[in-house]
């Protein structure tokens, strides 16, 4: 608890901070999100002492790399030294749901200049649980009002929705409010419906009318309409109740009237789009609105009669993609948004979404197409790939160039063992090594990263013999090794192809994983690492078993994650050699499994797909 006192000198004072500890549940977590203290509150919502917790992924916070809007914006807000406050949940020790209110507040330490967090939470458990059940008897309620047969809205005296029972033409209850009830119908109901509207709000009466509109497929739909005021005991009309029910079955309407206002309502209910053009069943243009003459340049009379190929990209004349969402509509199946590259009339080629719908007239089928111009995006997402390869490269460099630094150090400190000096340069020598060594392994994990997307490396036959003794023979100095009795077995019957260095860096990894959590001998209790390769036709599988410390099974899930290390047992490491596995085997479309039992040893499998 001194050590906290000391980063928070500067913000407050030992008596409030005492107060904050005692009454609130508190943790520090380091830049990492590594738990450095938790007082007793926080332990005891974890279920557990804080010997177990300390030193460990703090859950709440999880690491900055995860996915998640949520922790994006956590880490992005504390990273920047701001304060961050929201919801988190997690389960204890027990297995028992728990949600915080947690306030996350960044601290300097001026002297060290180093970053810790401090968090403050409130445990509103009880409370989120009444709000779920609050929650569930409103969804009923929902689900009552949506299963009602007629679409309801309550509306003001100018026709804005302020409430409404169910999704209407496509919009759902939230995207309906504080919209205007005009909009969803045709101009020539506007006077009528308007009327009406304007009459139950002067004479607080109920008014029944009609009206008709056109749905999805251009088909006309008749609806009967009932307005009722919603009246303070004063009898002053605070809003109306409008309800609407279908009765175009009641309806008759000639043949002729109706395949003529369905094709013109095909064309006109979704002219505010966006570019939209209508082609007859042979491909050639019948119609466009605005906003197509605008984006392609051609005026109408330029246009019509010619075939759609004309505003294609000539790389796209094949038109493939297009030529399969024809075919999906005929089935009707669903048709998917498809991306292809458009021409303007001065000759510019410019990128599009393209969906494409159906209809028919008279037995006549026609095709609209809705575009939009993506040129904006395609441009922000090409220098964001720019800028993703720029990092991956400079992390590849980096980590290269810090190998050499390292190397010479360590050449340096090895000549300086030979020297005759005294005990105490001898101790100070040795710890020097360890810190050179930790460092190099680091910057060597590191390089592993970052080549996984930076090299892409040609495939060619691997010999698995070799690689394993070219790595056992690199983990000679471990001095665990000549403890630990390695089995090899390698069933190369078919060949396997892939990438020498990728494979290189799985085998390093798991190799020297086993190695380094394993148990020092005792009495007739001999440690082992056995390492099998089988080759078949279309794959290969890795194998390395153990008889180590193994992982605990709650652990075993985050094994692969960045920085996660899920045994410390005094054993240096960075997190780094799993996810490297993990996003190799990933990279070549591989499958990796884990079997481990803490005290019993730990089984990885690697499948991979040959690439012969």
């Amino acid at each position: 608890m001194e050590a906290i006192k000391y980063n928070l000198s500067n913000v407050l004072n030992n008596n409030m901070l005492d107060h904050v500890v005692e009454s609130a549940i508190v943790s520090v977590t380091d830049s990492l999100g590594r738990i450095e203290f938790a007082n007793d509150n926080f332990c005891k919502i974890l279920e557990c002492d804080a010997n177990r917790i300390i030193g460990e992924t703090h859950e709440l916070l999880k690491s900055p790399l995860h996915t998640g809007k949520i922790y994006k914006n956590l880490w992005r807000t504390i990273k920047k030294r701001n304060k961050w406050n929201g919801i988190l949940a997690d389960f204890s020790t027990t297995g028992k749901e728990f949600w915080l209110d947690t306030t996350i507040i960044p601290i300097v330490n001026e002297g060290e200049k180093t970053l810790k967090y401090l968090s403050i939470y409130k445990d509103v458990t009880k409370y989120y649980k009444k709000n779920t059940e609050l929650l569930k008897t409103e969804l009923v309620n929902k689900d009552f009002l949506e299963a009602m047969p007629l679409q309801v809205f309550t509306i003001s005296k100018h026709g804005k929705i302020l409430n409404a029972n169910k999704s209407f033409c496509n919009k759902e209850i939230g995207e309906l409010i504080n919209t205007y009830i005009y909009d969803y119908f045709i101009p020539t109901t506007f006077e009528s419906f308007k009327e009406n509207i304007d009459k139950v709000f002067v004479d607080k009466l109920t008014h029944q009318f009609e009206l008709f509109d056109y749905d999805a497929q251009g088909r006309k739909v008749f609806y009967s309409v009932v307005i009722s005021p919603n009246s303070r005991k004063m009898g002053e009309v605070l809003s109306a109740t409008i309800a609407l029910y279908e009765i175009t079955k009641f309806k008759g309407l000639s043949n002729n009237l109706r395949d003529s206002e369905a094709k013109f309502r095909s064309i006109y209910q979704s002219i505010n789009v966006g570019v939209i053009v209508v082609a007859d069943g042979k491909g050639n243009i019948t119609a466009w609105n605005k906003g197509a003459e605008a984006a392609f340049g051609y005026t109408e009379e330029e246009i019509i009669g010619r075939s759609l190929t004309v505003l294609v990209s000539k790389k796209f004349r094949n038109i493939n993609e297009l030529l399969r969402s024809v075919s999906k509509i005929k089935k009707k199946e669903n048709v998917d948004i498809i991306e292809m590259c458009c021409l303007r009339k001065s000759g510019e080629v410019f990128p599009v979404e393209f969906a494409l719908s159906s209809g028919s007239v008279n037995e006549d089928d026609f095709y609209c197409a809705m575009m939009f111009d993506i040129t904006e995006r395609k441009a922000l997402q090409n220098r964001l790939k720019q800028k993703t390869k720029d990092l991956e490269l400079f992390l590849y460099r980096s980590a290269h160039d810090l190998k050499s630094p390292f190397s010479s150090a360590e050449g340096l400190v090895n000549l300086l063992k030979e020297e005759r000096v005294n005990d105490k340069v001898v101790f100070l020598t040795g710890m020097l090594d360890s810190v050179i060594k930790n460092g190099k392994e680091l910057s060597e994990n590191l390089s592993q990263a970052s080549s996984i997307s930076v090299n892409k490396s040609e495939f060619k036959k691997i010999n698995f013999s070799s690689a394993i003794d070219d790595i056992l023979m690199s983990l000679r100095c471990e001095n665990k090794l000549g403890n630990i009795k390695v089995n090899i077995n390698v069933v190369d019957a078919f060949g396997f192809y892939s990438s020498q260095e990728m494979i290189n860096s799985i085998l390093q990894n798991l190799i020297y994983n086993a190695i380094k959590y394993s148990v020092a001998p005792n009495g007739n209790f001999k440690s082992y690492v056995n390492i099998t390769v089988k080759t078949f036709e279309e794959k290969v599988v890795i194998t390395v078993e153990d008889n180590g410390v193994g992982i605990c099974k709650t652990k075993i899930n985050k094994i692969f994650d960045l920085y996660y290390r899920a045994n410390k047992y005094n054993v240096p490491g960075h997190g780094l050699g799993l996810y490297i596995v993990k996003n190799i085997v990933d990279n070549l479309k591989g499958v990796v499994t884990v079997e481990s039992y803490v005290n019993s040893g730990s089984i990885f499998e690697i499948v991979l797909p040959n690439n012969i």
